[in-house]
């Protein structure tokens, strides 16, 4: 990637679906990170903006449909020091490589971890924009209970499985192929990482910085918790296979580093981890019918007020003088 009328890093991730738009940049200390969602990536942005040298107190939910502040770092909009990789100059894109000193990572999960902490986040917990699949078989029910849990999530892996084209599989990032996103062929790593290995990047990142003369501690809050933990009963009843059967690009990849063996499976959830799931769930559907207000409310504003320009035009057009408001 010397020569900067091939711009191959650029090219390359545009082919890859939200490629240039999942590239953190910090510029100034020569960081890159390729975010893969579900594996720690809202503490890694947070990192990212804090490295990058965004002002952090700006990042705010606001009108948008979060849970809380923390998930503002995912709105790109307010990211502001930190330029996407299209709007980086091309000669400094054809100078990105591991070689000429920058640090290029990511981070990589197991899938059958990753697909139950998205299922449980994205569509379990009822984030706002999860409303859309509410009339599919495999929605969830509600109140859940162990039981419905257990279920419904197998109804869903199943529905992957069959259905290659499930807008979901093909289209979320959240249930993407990790080795899709991670584009090895243009992306050119420092190190890609285990979660499991986040103190490893801590400790070569620092690394990293303080060979540029810079020892600042990592801002790595911890972000987007879910309310139950993986427990073994998930995987039963042929739910493992049919995940490790969609993941299989992964685990041709990367199984080496994923012994379903060793997994940490927790004891089965508490009617109070429960009941928290089921708060989360019903804060969700809150923000949900309170977005699509305050989006009503804006459309109809925006209405009113074209009308108006529109019938002052219309005055000063037959003479008359529009007193300003």
């Amino acid at each position: 990637m010397t020569d900067a009328t091939d711009d191959a890093l650029l090219e390359g991730l545009r082919k890859v679906p939200g490629g240039v738009w999942r590239t953190y940049i910090a510029p100034d200390v020569k960081v890159i990170y390729e975010a893969i969602n579900k594996n720690a990536c809202t503490s890694l942005k947070w990192m990212m903006a804090d490295l990058a040298g965004e002002d952090l107190s700006t990042f705010r939910a606001g009108a948008q449909p979060f849970i809380d502040d923390t998930e503002a770092v995912h709105h790109r909009d307010l990211w502001v020091q930190s330029p996407k990789l299209d709007r980086l100059p091309a000669e400094e894109r054809a100078a990105i490589s591991p070689e000429n000193g920058w640090f290029i990572f990511a981070v990589i999960r197991d899938p059958r971890l990753r697909l139950f902490s998205a299922w449980q986040n994205r569509i379990l917990l009822e984030i706002p924009n999860s409303q859309r699949w509410r009339d599919e078989p495999w929605f969830p029910r509600h109140p859940m209970t162990r039981e419905t849990v257990i279920e419904d999530f197998a109804s869903f892996v199943f529905t992957m499985e069959n259905d290659p084209d499930m807008w979901l599989r093909a289209k979320d990032p959240h249930f993407r192929d990790q080795v899709e996103m991670l584009a090895e062929d243009v992306v050119p790593y420092s190190r890609i990482y285990e979660l499991s290995e986040i103190t490893d990047l801590k400790q070569d990142l620092h690394a990293h910085l303080e060979a540029r003369g810079q020892n600042q501690e990592l801002y790595m809050p911890r972000a987007n918790p879910t309310p139950l933990p993986v427990t073994a009963d998930v995987f039963g009843n042929g739910v493992r296979e049919a995940i490790e059967r969609i993941y299989a690009a992964d685990f041709e990849r990367f199984g080496h580093l994923w012994d379903f063996a060793k997994l940490k499976m927790r004891e089965p959830w508490t009617s109070a981890q429960l009941a928290a799931g089921e708060h989360e769930s019903e804060l969700g559907r809150r923000i949900a019918d309170l977005h699509k207000m305050a989006l009503f409310h804006r459309k109809r504003g925006n209405t009113l007020r074209d009308r108006v320009a529109e019938l002052e035009a219309q005055v000063v057009s037959l003479g008359g003088e529009v007193s300003p408001a």
